[in-house]
């Protein structure tokens, strides 16, 4: 293995690139780090840990986006559905239905709960089926003569938590199987398994950022123990623990910023090919998402967070072992 060699610090020489503290001046290294063998696997290893970091984030900023969309979009809101058969089992005709809409309009209208009423008319019902059924002639062929259920969507206003009871009541007095909707239970089972992949993909940042240090230390403690010899040397020359850390360290940050930048580029093109591909193959099943400045900014800090990260974690394994030796 290749060596650089120290007799020159102690040889006479009028040169003073030779002393002590001269080479971190000059951005050299004292210890021969740039010739290690491992040196291309930790920036492999730190590029992919950054790329998995940028994917985890990644899922936290569109599951917090997904969630916002959803309760802010359903929040204040009911759906009343007026299905298409009678609580015995038969079919109601087209002209039953649209009769019990205009009812139910008529009552949703003059309660003090509601502040605005919408009838969804049977070409708004079939843009609805149509992310499942096709387009809205398709969805409509689908149904044929079936009569589609009705649909009224309703805004509450903000104090009518208390108020929808008599309105239930008015409504079952109309049609016995009318349903009021107000997504509560359905917004709750959403919004609580988002949260649970929230925390999930924030664990895996967590674990991410574990197995980097845990990575960076062990390759430290190896090279400390390749070159324990050099660093014995340069501490009968003079070197503080403090100045064999500071190269160490510097030769950690640079290849941190390095593989984080590497795993960032990767990840950025990932994601720029998953929104193309979930645009144009899901487009009306997911809400729509874009990461914003906020987003792109905190992905593009990632490199320096991972230099810090293996920069801190250099000193502390560096001074730790450098106190061990004798």
């Amino acid at each position: 293995m290749a060596r650089f060699s120290f007799l020159s610090y102690i040889r006479p020489s009028s040169s003073t690139d030779k002393r002590i503290g001269n080479a971190e001046s000059k951005g050299r290294y004292d210890l021969p780090l740039t010739k290690s063998t491992d040196t291309r696997f930790l920036v492999l290893l730190i590029a992919l840990m950054s790329y998995l970091g940028v994917m985890a984030l990644s899922g936290v900023f569109a599951l917090t986006a997904i969630s916002h969309h959803w309760s802010s979009g359903l929040k204040g809101q009911i759906t009343i559905e007026i299905p298409a058969e009678n609580p015995d089992g038969s079919l109601r005709t087209e002209q039953e239905i649209e009769t019990l809409k205009q009812d139910t309009k008529t009552i949703l209208e003059a309660s003090a709960a509601i502040e605005s009423v919408k009838v969804l008319s049977a070409e708004d019902i079939s843009d609805l089926l149509s992310p499942w059924l096709g387009d809205s002639q398709q969805s409509a062929n689908a149904f044929g003569d079936i009569p589609l259920p009705g649909l009224i969507s309703a805004v509450t206003k903000p104090d009518a938590k208390q108020s929808l009871a008599p309105l239930r009541r008015q409504l079952k007095e109309l049609a016995d199987n009318i349903q009021v909707d107000t997504h509560k239970d359905w917004l709750d089972d959403i919004l609580r398994l988002t949260l649970t992949m929230q925390t999930a993909a924030i664990f895996i940042t967590i674990l991410i950022a574990a197995t980097t240090v845990i990575a960076v230390a062990g390759a430290i403690k190896s090279r400390i123990a390749i070159y324990k010899k050099d660093v014995e040397l340069l501490h009968l020359m003079g070197a503080s623990d403090a100045y064999i850390a500071r190269q160490f360290q510097r030769h950690s940050l640079i290849l941190a910023i390095k593989g984080s930048i590497i795993g960032v580029i990767f990840g950025v093109l990932t994601l720029v090919l998953a929104g193309f591909l979930i645009s144009t193959e899901a487009e009306g099943l997911l809400p729509h998402f874009d990461l914003n400045a906020y987003h792109w900014l905190t992905l593009f800090l990632l490199p320096a967070f991972m230099g810090v990260l293996g920069f801190v974690t250099t000193r502390y394994t560096v001074l730790q072992s450098l106190s061990a030796m004798p």
